[in-house]
């Protein structure tokens, strides 16, 4: 278990020095907010691409280590194109390659991890939580030792690289995965092996993810250029961080012993994401972005171990690294693609605010749909 423990935290280490500054790494090149929105549309549909790939690749071979170390420091070298090359071909074609092979490590570390705890939310729960105290501990060393420089790309690009690393060298230590029974290594793994019921929560769920790209995608520049935060951004992003904490912490013992459901967690994730869009719009000032950061706890951390349960719920375990692939890539990335791309030109013509309310729609559909479907989606397959 405390192999696992490091795992998470370092992986989620890795979020860290990534995802706050992908935006600002492209900025720093004085590209417009709607090159930069095509740029991280590109990125993300590699992440559609490449981690379904890794993904069946775990599921199929069970060499989990070392595909993680692998793919964890090419994702140390990969970004620095991206953040130094002045040819924009050159940056599209990075992008797309870093982004690929970085996204491709989550969804494989937690189907591994699924797979060993043999579902068990709680244990989970508590395993992604330390994940995201390592997220949260590292965006605060970033904040409190202005390291790295966030008008730097080189600082950026030695951030990047050092935590990519570390996290490379503990995945050395990570037991092996459970191999593959004899029936799995011949079946043939293809999203044909998912139900119906799935791909069903998984289409709502994208549905509201397109507005998720407004989060992590598009929110870091808001917070240098409209709320003036400069470096402090990273604290405000760990204030979300910490209210994911405790949601995956005690929403993983609840969703174990029965007192909530996975249905329950994906819906109220869907209802934070609307309003914390609509009080990033009503309420323009640093008071009420700091209480739509606590709304991450809904946002992120709901409707992750609400998925993941209802993936160990309605999947076989032989699918766990696909399914959360397809959760990851298809109901996640690709949606944020959408997102991202959009998004970028709607804050050159109509600004951020105008983004925060477009935005909000699209989970408030979700979430209705999601009741008008409650009965089927409720109803775990695998019980």
């Amino acid at each position: 278990m405390s192999r696992l423990f490091l795992l998470c935290i370092f992986n989620q280490a890795t979020t860290a020095a990534v995802s706050p500054y992908i935006q600002i790494l492209l900025r720093n090149k004085g590209y417009s907010h709607s090159v930069v929105g095509v740029l991280l549309a590109v990125g993300q549909l590699a992440t559609v691409i490449i981690p379904m790939l890794m993904g069946m690749l775990s599921d199929k071979t069970r060499k989990t280590k070392p595909i993680i170390i692998s793919l964890a420091l090419l994702s140390s070298v990969l970004f620095l194109p991206v953040a130094l090359s002045g040819s924009l071909v050159l940056t599209f074609v990075s992008i797309f390659l870093a982004s690929g092979v970085f996204w491709s490590v989550h969804p494989i570390v937690d189907g591994y991890e699924t797979r060993l705890l043999k579902g068990d939310s709680e244990k989970y729960g508590m395993i992604r939580s330390a994940g995201t105290m390592g997220y949260i501990v590292c965006l605060l060393l970033f904040g409190l030792t202005g390291f790295p420089d966030e008008s730097d790309n080189n600082s950026i690009c030695v951030a990047i690289a050092l935590v990519c690393s570390a996290f490379a060298i503990v995945s050395f230590f990570i037991p092996k995965d459970i191999p593959a029974s004899r029936s799995e290594k011949k079946e043939k793994l293809t999203l044909r092996s998912l139900s119906g019921r799935f791909y069903l929560m998984m289409l709502l769920v994208g549905l509201s993810r397109i507005a998720q790209a407004v989060i992590e995608k598009l929110l870091s520049s808001y917070m240098m250029e409209e709320l003036g935060l400069g470096g402090s951004f990273v604290n405000y992003v760990a204030l979300g961080a910490f209210c994911e904490f405790l949601m995956i912490l005690f929403g993983g013992r609840l969703l174990q012993k029965g007192k909530v459901s996975a249905y329950t967690m994906i819906f109220l994730s869907f209802i934070g994401l609307g309003l914390r869009l609509l009080i990033y719009w009503l309420f323009p000032s640093r008071i009420g972005f700091t209480v739509a950061q606590t709304l991450h706890a809904l946002t992120f951390g709901a409707l992750h171990i609400g998925v993941t349960k209802f993936i160990a719920q309605n999947v076989d375990p032989s699918h766990y690294s696909v399914a959360q692939s397809f959760y990851w890539a298809i109901a996640t990335n690709f949606s944020e693609m959408i997102g991202a791309l959009a998004g970028g030109f709607i804050i050159d013509s109509l600004g951020y605010r105008n983004l925060f309310a477009i935005y909000a729609v699209f989970p408030l559909i979700s979430a209705v749909l999601c009741i008008l479907n409650r009965k089927k989606l409720s109803t775990p397959a695998n019980t």
